[in-house]
């Protein structure tokens, strides 16, 4: 009896958009190495592989993350149906082995269409760089930090990849920028550093990215960009899982920056839709943590309280997609959203 052996894959995504046709701006080179039972069942894997890797990796530049991780969600069936062509550019094989080099060409506008229809967002913008600069204070009071050596948010930045659908990079230890700007006018925002900054990078978009501890437990992230845009969210976590936690926050930080950018694009600004909700809440503790769950949800670019009372809060949303959808995203933080007359009622899902 034929003995099984363990499948491994090993992909590489090579795109050189100067190399193919304007036609084929969705093609992707990939390598596999796979071996199994024979080279039959190998081939097969690998070609498996090879096409979701494709399809991912396209995803990952029309959509957010969070768009993305949707198409890599879809089983081998449903992922085929993207797929233009397939060539081989080389091949080899043993008995048990197949190694090959692919070139897969993604049918985008089908990709496109089932994103849309999923209420996905596509992405309308020209590739772009988002540089990113990591100031850190251990508590909200203390001075910032930036390029010292202990400042664990800029390490955590550094380490990390870009798995983003916009290059999202972290500034580098260079003299030139170390000369321009420093942790105290990164957090003042300082107009002409940042100008300065942008001018001898040559990236545009330039996010200042202020960490603190919250006590013991998680991050709060200040994010201020160079046009002046401001918004702030938290980091959950502990203190004491330090690696974990800024890692966790970096990745947080890449999802929120893409939706920042993607909302600035006027494509996906018309999408936006604007409902008034009205909640009632038992104490003021049950608002803080709605407002900070609601913050959270991707499809929400804007919350704005309008009025407060007590045991009551009216405030008015921003988002993108259906309403169908943002009841389901509430409904996934643990409240259900009804609709009224002329707004929307938010309750608490009783356990």
């Amino acid at each position: 009896m034929l003995k099984f052996f363990t499948c491994i894959v090993c992909v590489c995504l090579l795109f050189s958009g100067n190399a193919f046709a304007e036609n084929e701006k969705y093609a992707v080179e990939i390598k596999v190495d796979v071996s199994d039972e024979n080279a039959s069942i190998a081939r097969e894997k690998a070609i498996n592989s090879a096409t979701r890797a494709a399809v991912n990796a396209i995803a990952k530049r029309l959509s957010t993350s969070d768009g993305a991780k949707k198409i890599a969600d879809m089983n081998d069936a449903q992922i085929i149906n993207f797929i233009k062509e397939t060539s081989v550019i080389s091949e080899k094989n043993s008995d048990v082995r197949y190694i090959a080099e692919l070139k897969i060409i993604v049918n985008e506008e089908l990709l496109k269409e089932y994103m849309k229809e999923r209420e996905i967002p596509v992405v309308y913008r020209n590739a772009t760089s988002v540089l990113v600069i990591p100031v850190f204070r251990e508590f909200s009071d203390d001075t910032p930090i930036l390029w010292e050596e202990n400042n664990l948010w800029k390490q955590a930045w550094d380490t990390s990849t870009n798995n983003s659908a916009i290059k999202i990079l972290s500034i580098s230890h260079n003299p030139n920028y170390q000369s321009l700007i420093d942790a105290k006018q990164a957090s003042n925002a300082d107009y002409y550093a940042l100008e300065a900054l942008s001018e001898a990078s040559g990236i545009k978009d330039i996010y200042i990215l202020e960490a603190s501890y919250k006590g013991i437990e998680g991050l709060n992230i200040m994010v201020t960009s160079i046009s002046g845009d401001k918004f702030e969210f938290e980091v959950q976590g502990t203190k004491s899982s330090s690696d974990e936690l800024f890692k966790k926050a970096v990745q947080q930080s890449k999802t929120e920056i893409e939706r920042h950018m993607l909302l600035k694009t006027s494509q996906y600004q018309e999408k936006l839709n604007e409902v008034v909700i009205l909640y009632h809440y038992p104490s003021l503790k049950y608002w803080i943590s709605a407002e900070q769950k609601i913050k959270n949800i991707t499809s929400i670019s804007n919350i704005q309280v309008q009025a407060m009372a007590p045991g009551k809060a009216q405030f008015k949303i921003s988002f993108s997609g259906s309403p169908k959808v943002l009841k389901e995203q509430f409904k996934a933080i643990g409240y259900n959203l009804e609709n009224a007359d002329t707004h929307m009622i938010l309750h608490d899902i009783k356990e």
